[in-house]
Formats: C-alpha cells, structure tokens, sequence
C-alpha cells in the first residue's frame, strides 16, 4: 500500500523560552518517487551508459537515487568518473563509490588464485603484525596535507502529531575542507581547516565521527585485537602492485580498544555532549603477502541497539609515500561513514524541546529526531619532514659563554612532554 509522503524544509523559529521546529509543506508525493534502487557494480556501469545524454545536473540527481550494494573498486571508478558529464555527476558518484567502501568487491573483481595453506597464512599474519610494529615505531615526524569532502543524507522516521515522514533523501554534497596534519612524537595534530567552500557551515566542520589515530597507533591497535580476536581467509584482490591477502577479523567487546568518538547529541538538559563507546568490531585487512605491509584496513563497528548512533565505520587505503628521503606506507585514502540522530542536516537546525516526552502543557515535540548517514572522504597527499626550527642570532645579541662551576645538586632532567602512548606490540 503506497503511503504519504511530505517533503519537509526546515523552518527555524526562536522565542525566549523554547526554540521550535516548524515544516513547510513543500510537496506531496507516493512513496516510490523517494525509493532508493540497489543496483550491482555491473548495473550501475549500464545505468551509466543508458543515460549518457543526461546533464550534469540529471546525472547527479540519478545517482542520489541509486545505492551499491557491492564494493566500486578504485579502477572501476576512475574509469566511471571519466564518463560523466561534469563536477556535480561526479561528487554524486564519488559519495556512491564511498558509501559501497565497506561491501564486498563483485566476484569478477577478485583474483580467482588458490587459498594459500593454513602454514602460509599464519606467516601472512606474523609478517604483517611485524611490519605494523616496525611501522609505528619508526614512523618520522612528519605534515601532510588533509583535504577532506563531506556527503549526507536524511531520514525522519516519524512524527507524533501529523502523519509526516520523509522515506530517504540521498547523499548530498555538503563541503571540501584543506587541512595540514602533523604527526610528531606518536601524536597527530590537526591545524584548523583553511580553504572551505562557500555554502559550508562552521558548526557542521567540528561534527560528526571523529577518526583518529590512521598514522601508526589505529594500525598498532587493531592488530593487537586482532591477535586476541579471531582471524580467517577471506579472499585475494588486485593491489597497485600485485595481488593482496584479504583477511576478515572479529573482535568480541571485551577485547576491543578502539574509541568511537562522534560530535555531537543534546542531552536532556539541552547540553551538547560527546558520545564515546567502545563497541565490539570487525573488518578486514589486506596484506601484502610480500612484504607483509598493511595495504587496506576497514573497521565496522557492532553498534549495540538503542544508542543514539546506528553505524560508525572507517576504511584507510596506505601505500608508499617519500618522507625526507624514505620511503614509508603511510594513509593516502581514509572513508568514514557514520549514522546517528542529527541537529543539523542540509544546512538546517533541528531542535526538540521535549526530548520525546509531553511537556507540562500536554504537548508532543512535532517530529522524531532524524537520522543522517554522513559520509567523510579524506585524501592525504603532499607529505613531508617535520624539522624543528634553529634560529639564529646576530653575533651582536649572543650572550658571551661564562664558565661556570657545576652545580653539587644538578637539576634533574625535564619532565617529558605529553604525548599518545606507544601502540601495544601485537601478542603472537
């Protein structure tokens, strides 16, 4: 049976006691005109041929309304992205290429070679839990730059009072941020975004799912749950180099460490806070059966019913970068996509005064607190060393070198500065 649907734009009304959310009908339409279509790489490939007199505009429109349900490898969608008709087509494919990020690749985009043996696969794993140890140990000071594109798109549920529902919005192009990230002594420091595009707002660039730690301690950490979780063949893809050792992973809650941290719910106070969990996960982690170097890592966080926040989940693409002479993997590509309660969506502020609750005077809030999947894509590029600053002084201002007895109780030396702790050493 078709249902209603309303197409809501969000209209802010303030007074001194309660700030309220009022809708504006624009339109009325059944549910299909707002249905999502999955499709198949292969089908999206003929979508994309079938509609190539389409306009930049109409192409982007139509990818909003498709969904992947398998993996758009990196030459898939390089060679789809040069086939579309311009910028706004192809932000659209690039948020239907990152949402597919944590599916599984088609079967014909896998390397159909023998499983290695069960003794091969063991040293696979020793030799990566080698590298990532070396890896974080010895990985230089370093900054890089960060450019970051952002995606997202809107569910509300539900309404208390009218019968309002908006069925799915696809992802929508939200803003491109450039920002330099420096790694020094284990931590990662990032300077304040420069370069945002017009149109993006300020409070959104300080929100949502905060990823850390892709420089070194994410790797060290995740292998060792890994150790201590569970581990198995998955499959053999192509890399940029040859081919790569898929493993698929389970970390059960009580022996995982990674943090999801996510900016940011109104509490029933009306505070904005921060929420933080450390939830059961699993993913996979392409190696290079060579080396052992950790190419790909993905995390798919088991995100336990009833919390304010449905999904949060990273991928990161490493691969080799010069780094003051060197050559080191570092990230080049990190995809993150998080689904949780909104406040914020499209450039519109939601507010519930009620948290879900009647009030005093008998009154429900107007609609359920929406949910929005926003999606992250971050390129790391332009590496280079950290090196501390030497300044030098006119000879005129250096202060003469006095000689000086040493000191019966010389002072001890200084307090280290504060910095990350070292990734655990996987436990083999």
């Amino acid at each position: 049976m078709s249902k209603t649907i309303h197409l809501l734009c969000g209209h802010i009304k303030r007074s001194p006691a309660k700030t309220i959310v009022r809708f504006a009908l624009l339109a009325v339409v059944a549910l299909p005109a707002c249905a999502i279509t999955r499709v198949t790489v292969d089908q999206l490939e003929q979508e994309i041929t079938a509609h190539r007199g389409l306009s930049d505009k109409q192409a982007a429109e139509r990818f909003t309304t498709l969904e992947l349900t398998e993996r758009l490898s990196q030459q898939r969608y390089e060679r789809l992205r040069s086939e579309l008709p311009g910028d706004r087509a192809r932000l659209a494919l690039q948020a239907l290429a990152d949402s597919s990020a944590f599916s599984d690749l088609p079967p014909a985009d896998r390397l159909h070679l023998p499983a290695p043996t069960i003794a091969d696969q063991g040293r696979m794993i020793s030799k990566a839990a080698d590298f990532v140890v070396a890896a974080v140990s010895r990985m230089p000071d370093f900054f890089a730059a960060q450019t970051t594109s952002r995606f997202q798109d809107l569910n509300v549920t539900g309404s208390l009072d009218a019968p309002v529902v908006v069925a799915h919005q696809g992802f929508r192009f939200i803003d491109k941020a450039s920002a330099v990230v420096t790694f020094k002594n284990g931590r990662e420091v990032l300077e304040p975004a420069v370069g945002k595009k017009p149109g993006g707002s300020a409070m959104m660039s300080s929100t949502g799912l905060t990823t850390w730690g892709v420089f070194g301690p994410l790797l060290g950490l995740v292998m060792t749950d890994i150790m201590k979780g569970k581990i198995g063949w998955g499959h053999w893809e192509q890399g940029p180099s040859g081919p790569l050792a898929v493993f698929r992973y389970m970390i059960p809650e009580d022996e995982a460490h990674y943090t999801v941290r996510y900016c940011c719910f109104r509490s029933e106070q009306g505070q904005m806070r921060l929420f933080e969990a450390v939830p059961a996960y699993q993913g996979e982690i392409a190696i290079d059966p060579k080396t052992g170097a950790v190419l790909r890592l993905v995390l798919k966080m088991d995100m336990q019913h009833g919390l304010p926040m449905e999904r949060a989940d990273q991928a990161v693409d490493y691969g080799p970068v010069e780094i003051g002479g060197r050559t080191c993997i570092c990230p080049v590509h990190s995809i993150s996509v998080s689904r949780a309660q909104t406040l914020m969506f499209h450039g519109y502020q939601l507010y519930d005064d009620t948290g879900g609750r009647p009030d005093p005077g008998g009154r429900v809030k107007t609609v359920e607190v929406p949910m929005a999947t926003a999606i992250n894509d971050v390129i790391f590029d332009d590496y280079h060393q950290f090196r501390g600053e030497v300044r030098i002084l006119p000879a005129t201002s250096v202060d003469p070198v006095v000689p000086t007895r040493a000191s019966p109780n010389p002072p001890g030396p200084n307090p280290p500065s504060a910095a990350a702790p070292p990734a655990a050493s996987p436990q083999p």
